[in-house]
């Protein structure tokens, strides 16, 4: 792929030698010049793919890099290390973590789930102050909050404590604070510790255990620094100091103890970034990374980037105005050079590109927005009064007909928002007039509807009295309660003074959880129908079973895909057709494996904990994605949070709400703020609140900069009731370079009387019927060969991602592999010397059998013993037939992609033994199967190991020369052609499958047998049963 290159850029992406600073203006082509870099470093032989380093933060952004890269390098080319800072650091830690005592068999927690974590292990830790006797919890959030602030800021507990032990205690208040220090810098300690011994970790601690590693164990760093000849950042101002910290000792720099060799050390690290689009430090991001990069690296080539493609020269000249205000802390200044951008692109005339307007209240604001909208598009000579009134099914008005010729889509437009919740009154106004909107950075997983049902359930198992919780149970269609018969059920539930599940159980003459024999009542014949008796005698059997399954302690999934199944839930929500259909499924999987990921890491919890922490999550926004799904060709006007649309550019831009509280936002301190003393990263002369002032004036530059042809300004002076009158934005002052207040004081929009819109409140599904999920991405052996047997199951599996009950044939595979894998690990080490004195034992494996234990999907506890006892038979018999002193693991559960034409092959090879050394590594494969022996004729057949071979060869640089596989149940091995021929065979069939897939070719192969075990007989109509 050819892109053209200005001359600054061709500088940064040709710089051979020595540390590089691109400072990258907005809109100046910042993504284009590091992943051309990164592809001139490959093609000019400087560096093999893997000799190179690229982090950033967000998945999204390397995933971006990554393609972007890949389409300028040729086919099978070697995977260059491109991903976030945390994955990063998860993937040294799993493979060198045992050198500092790390299990690297962690896993890892969220927000929410080291909320239950603290929560749980709260009377372990010496807390006194932070643990009030009346509520004990009441500092968790805090707590939380200031650890994480400590790792940011590089602080580890030795460091805190020696601090806190340093404070005077003279005087009351010196020793409150040396008390209240000490309890702290001790919990960090104990809590740091705990989590280490439940083999738990959490973001901040990948990044400073990462930098543990390498400062206790300078022989790994080594091996690091030498193997990456070329690392590169993106967003370099977005770095917090400890991620700055182990850019820089990976560099050969280490703030802590090499601050002498500051002149002389030049190492070839790219850092791309611009100051003045810092607005991250919400999240610990420290600007002074960027603006002190040449004071650790003074030699350092500069690279300013000013060209922008992007925006009228008016919007960036009022961008540039605004942003000066920050001096003397810029770039601009420290480094003594010119960051105005300058206009690359061209535009038709506009006598007013930049516009203020002014309204009296925000419902006047909302509504001058809407209609500007409708004229911008092309609607402005419209009767909107007739088409505002069409309302979808899904509540959703749009317009009859679309305008041809329009100048501007619904889609070029932006509307950018300081906070989410201020976009409530603009999203009224949108839908009354009928305007198509997608809001980005939805708040996820946990509250899409169809979600929402799945967890009221859950609710309701753990408290019957959540009234909430089962008003909306009973509100699901599948119960074929009408509305009247809601309203009837509830009504006499308040009067008879219970909660809506006692009332229910008294209607039908049951109490749940002790067996089901209905008695409808006369009240209950009086007031429901035979279908919705039915129904809801459906609801309470499923209600009543889920209580006894709790009580014989099923798992969460188990509970919850019983429901799934006997509720129909999945089939109703397939039944309603379409891209929907599809998206909800593919949600309710989501939300399935976000489930099981919940319960591997936390084996001791329970369904009264995981709703806790559904709980917490929901309170703290801390919920999964949902399935993402391209809308870039949906016509619909974005709405963003100014911070959701970095990166991103429109036509047109609203930056609206623009009033002193809400854009600049008030400062929010710390509650427990960490002792200035330990902070690294600081402004030199700021105060507190001028640094937050700095911070807002720089998101201001970032939504402002957003906008190509044209740039909305809009203020209100009452935001919802109330009474006192804002005042504007002192960013509007600084934008504009003159006084708003005449305008603030007229406002252009007076809504002269109150007006009755027809809002409605129903949820918008903003998912286009037009839209498809992708498909074929990425693309495995198990999808491959799953699509060959039927490709109706891998639509099921793998597009709809249909959730299936635990199964116990997967449980007792995935701990095989995991103890093989371990087992073969501590080999490895004693093989290579790395701390391990004798071979790992018959004994040892044994173990390690029973610590990965998976005790999901079996019949019952008499058959799960069953297994366990032959599993342990298995493994010993494999020790004495398979185990061999004389073996070389070479690489273990080495995971590959390979990118193809649109798609990539991704696998995981569980074992690789080495042949022979030498310059290309000679090899061997070993897959386990748990299953039955296979025929002859179906070895003879698959082509999985033959698969893997090629792409092995391809992207792991080595040669396999052998291939088998072990069926490890039956103590038997099998060897496999992987001859040129099987390859090619092998190849051919891959790109034939990927084709059909693309090309959604799902239509069922079904016949009675394969029918009649596959998990989705009951719900596919193509079944033979």
């Amino acid at each position: 792929m050819n892109i053209h290159l200005n001359d600054k850029q061709k500088q940064a992406v040709e710089h051979k030698k020595g540390a590089l600073l691109i400072i990258a203006g907005a809109g100046t082509g910042k993504t284009a010049v590091i992943t051309q870099r990164i592809s001139h470093i490959i093609n000019s032989g400087w560096a093999k793919p893997d000799e190179i380093l690229a982090l950033t933060f967000m998945d999204k952004a390397a995933n971006e890099m990554l393609e972007r890269v890949d389409e300028s390098l040729p086919l099978g080319y070697g995977e260059v290390w491109i991903s976030t800072f945390h994955s990063f650091c998860d993937r040294i830690l799993k493979q060198e973590g045992h050198y500092i005592g790390l299990d690297t068999g962690y896993t890892m927690m969220s927000v929410a789930e080291s909320y239950i974590f603290l929560r749980r292990h709260l009377f372990d830790l010496s807390l006194k102050n932070f643990r009030p006797y009346g509520n004990p919890t009441k500092f968790i959030d805090d707590l939380l909050a200031h650890f994480s602030r400590l790792q940011d800021e590089d602080v580890s507990c030795e460091e805190y404590i020696e601090y806190a032990k340093s404070l005077s205690k003279k005087g009351d208040v010196q020793k409150e604070e040396y008390e209240d220090t000490l309890e702290l810098a001790t919990v960090y300690d104990e809590y740091t510790k705990l989590k280490i011994q439940n083999s738990k970790i959490d973001f901040g601690d990948l990044i400073l255990l990462t930098i543990k590693l390498f400062r206790e164990k300078p022989n790994v760093l080594k091996r690091y620094q030498e193997k990456f000849k070329y690392i590169l950042v993106d967003e370099f101002q977005d770095t917090n100091y400890t991620q700055s910290v182990l850019i820089n000792i990976l560099s050969g720099l280490d703030p802590k103890k090499d601050l002498g060799k500051i002149g002389s050390v030049n190492p070839n690290l790219t850092v791309v970034g611009d100051d003045d689009q810092a607005i991250y430090k919400f999240r610990g991001a420290a600007i002074s990374n960027i603006l002190q990069f040449k004071q650790y690296y003074p030699k350092a080539k500069e690279v300013v980037l000013t060209d922008n493609y992007r925006s009228r020269q008016e919007i960036l000249d009022s961008a540039y105005t605004l942003i000066k205000h920050n001096n003397p802390y810029r770039l601009e200044i420290t480094e003594k050079i010119d960051k105005r951008l300058i206009a690359k692109s061209s535009f038709s005339s506009d006598s007013n590109p930049v516009n203020l307007i002014t309204a009296q209240s925000e419902d006047a604001e909302s509504e001058w927005i809407a209609k500007e909208i409708v004229s911008l598009t092309g609607y402005g000579n419209l009767d909107m009064s007739q088409e505002a009134q069409q309302f979808n099914e899904k509540g959703q008005s749009t317009f009859v007909e679309l305008q041809p010729d329009r100048k501007y889509k619904f889609s070029d437009i932006a509307i950018l928002v300081r906070a989410n919740s201020h976009s409530e009154s603009i999203i009224q106004n949108l839908r009354y007039l009928g305007i198509p909107y997608k809001v980005g950075g939805s708040r996820g997983l946990y509250f899409r509807e169809e979600i929402k049902f799945l967890i009221s359930f859950l609710r309701v198992l753990t408290d019957y009295k959540d009234e909430i919780s089962m008003y909306h149970l009973l509100s699901m269609n599948q119960w074929g309660v009408s509305n009247r018969e809601f309203l009837e059920i509830n009504r006499i539930a308040r009067e008879d003074r219970v909660s809506l599940f006692e009332e229910l159980e008294g209607i039908f003459g049951v109490t749940l959880g002790e067996g089901i024999e209905f008695n409808v009542s006369n009240l209950g014949e009086k007031i429901l129908s035979s279908d919705s008796q039915e129904g809801i005698k459906k609801l309470l059997t499923i209600l009543d079973k889920s209580i006894k399954m709790l009580k014989d302690n099923s798992s969460v999934g188990e509970i919850l895909y019983y429901f799934v199944q006997e509720s129909g839930y999945i089939k109703y929500l397939l039944d309603e057709g379409g891209n929907q259909a599809e998206f909800k499924v593919s949600n309710v999987s989501r939300f399935f494996n976000t489930l099981k990921e919940y319960e591997k890491s936390n084996p001791e919890s329970n369904i009264y904990e995981y709703v806790d922490y559904l709980n917490y999550s929901i309170e703290v926004g801390d919920s999964p994605l949902v399935d993402q799904m391209d809308l870039s060709e949906y016509d619909a006007v974005n709405i963003l949070t100014v911070h959701g649309a970095k990166g991103l550019e429109f036509p047109i831009v609203f930056l609206v709400n623009l009033v002193s509280d809400r854009f600049p936002s008030q400062n929010r301190r710390d509650t427990i703020p960490i002792p200035n003393d330990l902070i690294k990263e600081s402004l030199t002369g700021l105060k507190e609140r001028d640094e937050h002032l700095q911070e807002e004036r720089r998101l201001f530059y970032v939504g402002a900069t957003r906008a190509k042809e044209r740039l909305y300004l809009t203020a209100a002076n009452f935001y919802g009731n109330a009474k006192r009158k804002k005042k504007g934005s002192i960013f509007l002052n600084e934008l504009l370079d003159r006084d708003t207040t005449q305008e603030f004081d007229n406002p252009k929009i007076v809504k002269l009387e109150k007006e009755l819109n027809m809002y409605t409140t129903k949820e918008v599904d903003i998912v286009p019927e037009d839209i498809q999920i992708e498909v074929g991405k990425k693309v495995s052996y198990s999808q491959i060969d799953t699509y060959q047997d039927c490709p109706k199951k891998y639509e099921y599996s793998y597009v709809l991602q249909i959730p299936s009950a635990p199964n116990a044939s997967l449980s007792f595979g995935s701990t095989v592999h995991n103890t093989l894998k371990d087992f073969y690990t501590l080999f490895q080490r004693y093989k290579e010397g790395l701390g391990i004195t004798e071979a790992p034992s018959k004994e040892d494996l044994i173990e390690l059998f029973n610590k990965h234990w998976i005790g999901r999907g079996y019949e019952s506890k008499q058959h799960e013993k069953q297994r366990l006892e032959r599993g342990l038979k298995v493994m010993s018999e494999y020790y004495d037939k398979f185990f061999n002193i004389d073996q070389t693991p070479y690489r273990l559960e080495q995971a590959f992609t390979v990118h193809l034409p649109d798609s990539s092959f991704i696998g995981k090879i569980d074992r690789m033994d080495l042949v022979e050394k030498g310059e290309i590594p000679t090899v061997e494969i070993i897959d386990y199967k748990t299953g039955s022996l296979k025929s002859d004729s179906d070895i003879k057949h698959d082509l999985q190991l033959p698969l893997y071979s090629i792409f092995a060869e391809q992207s792991l640089g080595v040669k396999v020369i052998k291939a088998k596989y072990i069926f490890v149940e039956e103590g038997v091995e099998v060897e496999v052609d992987i001859s040129q021929e099987r390859k090619e065979l092998a190849k051919e069939n891959v790109y034939e499958v990927i084709s059909l897939i693309k090309q959604r070719e799902f239509d069922a192969t079904p016949n009675s047998f394969k029918c009649k075990y596959c998990n989705f007989r009951s719900i596919c109509s193509d079944a033979i049963l």
